[in-house]
């Protein structure tokens, strides 16, 4: 909506904390993935740009309205993310997984709910094959089990 989108650009210019905060909210996981993954490369910023479509049917041009710059120590603070205790979950999923039973699992994390679902999958699941005869995973690259 044309409405919608003219109201967003002016309260960027006016309101940006506002409108990192409400981002903060609706897309805590996706912020705090980006953060701790610059606190762990040694990043000295992260950059966040505002974007909107030119127009609001085209999904293919884009505009970016602004860019804040953040430290990554500092934004961290900001959306309250601990690092003591974000090695303290990945301690937890690696404890989980070392009592399990030699095999392929799936870790997956309920949308709605602070739950955290490990499931037991068949070796061959997320394989296929490709035209040289070799078994590629997901990423690409060659299974050599198989």
């Amino acid at each position: 909506d044309p409405k919608l989108t003219g109201d967003w650009r002016k309260r960027l210019e006016t309101q940006r904390g506002a409108i990192l905060a409400q981002e903060m909210k609706n897309n805590s996981a996706k912020l705090s993935r980006w953060t701790a993954q610059a606190l762990l490369n040694g990043s000295e910023q992260i950059k966040l740009g505002y974007v909107t479509r030119v127009q609001p049917k085209d999904n293919s041009r884009h505009t970016v309205l602004g860019v804040q710059t953040f430290r990554p120590k500092d934004f961290a603070s900001q959306m309250n993310l601990n690092l003591r205790n974000m090695w303290g979950i990945v301690k937890a999923l690696c404890d989980l997984c070392l009592k399990l039973d030699e095999g392929k699992y799936v870790i997956l994390k309920d949308a709605n709910k602070p739950l955290v679902r490990v499931y037991s999958v068949p070796d061959d699941t997320f394989l296929e094959a490709v035209d040289d005869g070799d078994v590629r995973d997901d990423d690409g690259f060659v299974d050599p089990g198989c």
